[in-house]
């Protein structure tokens, strides 16, 4: 997510140009990097809001067992759930599925990958007379693309703060009450966090559309 996206979603009013100029100080090296990378990007096309979700897990906090459960609408990228839960059982992952259909109605298909956390997502599609789509998730690229943005602005902050905390023998994942204590104060944080980068995301306008997310949804 840019730095004009996180400034808007704060209400924080700042000349384009002053952004401009005080990036030009403080990242020159990684405007040249971003300036000259090419991206290859398969050609994605979907026919409109709530035809295809792309749900998947992330797990760069399993180490103390938070995972993050997420779904994108892939006609506009809009974020339809992003919840930290603290296993990856069926029911838990289904739960939040449950709970964003109820919000945004149900999609014509689901995307995901072939984890066994996915099997009440799919039996609840097909029951339904829904579709549903399996496959790797290197090829799930709106979710993907997704993971890349949250651990950047979200979960690498924490990933780091968990690791200083082993260092500094603060914190032992392999015991179950600094598991507990942890959870008990990081989890809500992680949610909330996590609440407030998917508002800024719903709001940022895409370059391809020139719309944001949340009006193309």
């Amino acid at each position: 997510m840019s730095l004009t996206n996180k400034i808007i979603l704060h209400s924080v009013q700042v000349k384009r140009s002053h952004l401009r100029e005080r990036l030009h100080i403080v990242d020159k090296e990684g405007i040249q990097e971003r300036r000259h990378r090419r991206l290859h990007r398969r050609i994605y096309n979907v026919e409109a809001p709530n035809y295809v979700w792309h749900i998947d897990s992330n797990h760069k906090l399993i180490r103390w067992r938070f995972i993050i459960s997420g779904g994108v609408d892939g006609f506009s990228r809009f974020v339809v759930f992003l919840k930290c839960i603290d296993n990856n059982k069926s029911k838990t992952v289904y739960g939040c599925f449950k709970k964003a259909v109820a919000k945004y109605g149900i999609p014509k298909k689901v995307r995901t990958d072939q984890g066994m956390e996915n099997l009440d997502i799919a039996r609840y599609m097909l029951d339904n007379g829904y579709g549903m789509i399996t496959g790797k998730s290197v090829h799930n690229q709106r979710v993907e693309r997704m993971w890349r943005d949250v651990y950047e602005d979200v979960l690498s902050y924490f990933h780091d703060l968990f690791f200083y905390m082993e260092e500094e023998s603060i914190l032992d994942p392999l015991d179950e009450r600094h598991i507990y204590a942890l959870h008990f104060v990081f989890l809500s944080n992680i949610n909330h966090k996590l609440d407030t980068w998917n508002e800024a995301w719903a709001n940022h306008r895409l370059r391809t559309v020139r719309s944001t997310p949340k009006r193309l949804f």
